[in-house]
Parts: structure tokens; sequence; C-alpha cells
């Protein structure tokens, strides 16, 4: 499963996270070099050793951008923490 760079603090008002990079560039950019498609689900996280999320692909008009995006749906259930508090 691709692991893309994700900015939980930036998403839409459904929860869908839209600055998106992998290998230090653009999801939109790479989408078609990368074969991913709607309803594709990858692997996101923000800071090394934090935690990771399954979420869903998918490419819609997104109103802060005023033009259509990919936007990755977390599923908050797979949600997986990577690294321990260490107390």
């Amino acid at each position: 499963m691709l692991r893309v760079y994700a900015d939980f603090n930036s998403r839409t008002s459904a929860g869908e996270c839209w600055i998106l990079t992998y290998a230090g560039e653009n999801l939109d950019e790479q989408v078609k070099k990368l074969q991913l498609a709607k309803g594709d689900r990858i692997l996101l996280y923000q800071d090394e050793n934090d935690f990771e999320v399954i979420a869903t692909l998918d490419f819609k008009y997104i109103s802060l951008l005023l033009r259509e995006a990919w936007v990755a749906a977390p599923d908050w259930t797979t949600l997986v923490r990577l690294q321990s508090s260490g107390v």
C-alpha cells in the first residue's frame, strides 16, 4: 500500500485530507504515473513514527481550492500508533 504524507490540519468539511505528497511531490501531479484511481486505498502519515491510518482516495471539487483535487478520507478505525510513550 502506498504511504503518503498528509497534513491532517488541512481537511475538508467532510474530514478529507487535501494536502497529500508522495516522495516530496504533490500527489495530484503523480496520480497517473502511480496508476492511482478513485476508491484506491493508501496509507497516510503526518510525522514519522507517530501514526498511520488507511484512507480512500477520491477526486472531487474542493471549495477551499476552487478546483477539483485528489483527497483522501481517513478510516480512523484503522489508526495504528507507531511509537510508545516510553514513560
